[in-house]
């Protein structure tokens, strides 16, 4: 048998790395096909803010001829500026189970970064260093993914362990049950809270959006904290606006509360339809017929996740958080949704998890973001 690991520089190379999953996860039931022009944006970097950020390489391995296992390494410069750090991150990893095919990625991955003296590795990060595929899956294979949440087979777990990984960050998301939550005294707690500590929320105004962003930017920029963000730094204003231009294409603005107290900006949340339950219909394709299918099946959508919750910290012990939840999750059942998940909280924010728990939620899925020493 021949192995071989090569740099993808080809469109052939490319087209390989991006079709891989698909031929992987052909007969897995959960597997949702990213669509395959978002992920041409991201390995080509124009759909990335994590490889605009400094050099990358993308690897295909490959065993007589045929394309088995693939991955993307890369050095975030900005944040190891900010953060004196001198590591590099992997992200897109996927392979046959094979030890020796994933063994022989890791070994690439590590040797590039070796040769551009980065001192540890991690990963698997989101690739467009967002909260999307964020960590490798480590708990509940059984629960498909919603949108935008990472999904791959146990073994992988296995493989990174055994190369000598460990976890760094673990990320946690909660399930809620839209029919059965009692949604209606949660809001009068909130109620309570609102007049208690002054603030009130909206929905975000879609006519104004750059100044909706520039008002989120700056809660980011306050809210961030090393615990949970070590590896994340805040978008600028510039990459904010680009952000928002993009979700409030498939975002109601329903979905996008916002928490002021006064005239002062003091959190904001965001939830999204689950589009995994029409991507998983469309094969990764848009056309020939895949709009006509997602502009049939999204009206049909029961399931959100709220991926973006930020309070700045003056207001993070006064209700605001649940607030904003609470106001995604009203929304949601008034629409007909009946299951939402809230993703991902990093297990060490106990403040977070206590406030996803209180709103009813429950812990049933955990990702990780492994490390790893370069030798």
């Amino acid at each position: 048998m021949t192995r071989e690991i090569r740099e993808v520089k080809t469109e052939k190379e490319k087209k390989d790395f991006i079709m891989l999953p698909f031929e992987l996860y052909k007969n897995d039931p959960h597997w949702v096909p990213p669509l395959i022009s978002e992920m041409k944006r991201i390995i080509n970097g124009s759909g990335s803010l994590l490889f605009q950020s400094g050099p990358y390489a993308l690897f295909n391995a490959y065993e007589n001829g045929k394309v088995v296992g693939r991955i993307a390494v890369g050095i975030d410069e900005k944040m190891n500026r900010l953060r004196n750090k001198t590591e590099g991150y992997i992200t897109l990893f996927e392979s046959i189970n094979s030890k020796e095919v994933a063994f022989s990625l890791l070994d690439t991955a590590q040797n590039w970064l070796k040769e551009r003296n980065m001192t540890k590795m991690v990963g698997p990060v989101s690739p467009t260093n967002g909260d999307d595929y964020r960590g490798m899956l480590v708990e509940n294979f059984e629960d498909p993914p919603v949108i935008y949440t990472t999904y791959n087979p146990p073994y992988y777990v296995d493989f990174f362990k055994e190369y000598g990984f460990e976890p760094e960050h673990t990320f946690v998301a909660f399930k809620y049950d839209l029919k059965r939550l009692p949604l209606d005294e949660s809001i009068r707690v909130i109620e309570y809270a609102k007049k208690r500590y002054n603030f009130y929320t909206r929905k975000a105004d879609y006519s104004k959006i750059p100044d909706e962003a520039r008002i989120l930017q700056k809660i980011l920029e306050r809210s961030l904290i090393p615990l949970e963000y070590d590896y994340l730094i805040p978008p600028t204003e510039e990459e904010m606006l680009t952000l928002a231009k993009d979700l409030v294409k498939f975002i109601p603005a329903e979905f996008v509360q916002l928490a002021f107290s006064g005239e002062s900006p003091v959190g904001f949340a965001v939830a999204m339809p689950d589009y995994n339950q029409v991507l998983k219909r469309l094969n990764g394709r848009l056309f020939p017929l895949g709009w006509l299918k997602f502009l049939w099946y999204k009206n049909k959508i029961n399931k959100a996740r709220v991926f973006l919750l930020f309070v700045i910290p003056e207001f993070q012990s006064k209700g605001v958080p649940a607030a904003l939840f609470i106001e995604l999750l009203r929304y949601a059942r008034e629409k007909g949704y009946v299951f939402a998940e809230g993703s991902t909280i990093n297990i060490n924010n106990t403040k977070m998890c206590r406030e996803a728990e209180g709103v009813g939620g429950v812990l049933y899925k955990k990702f990780v973001i492994f490390k790893k020493e370069i030798v």
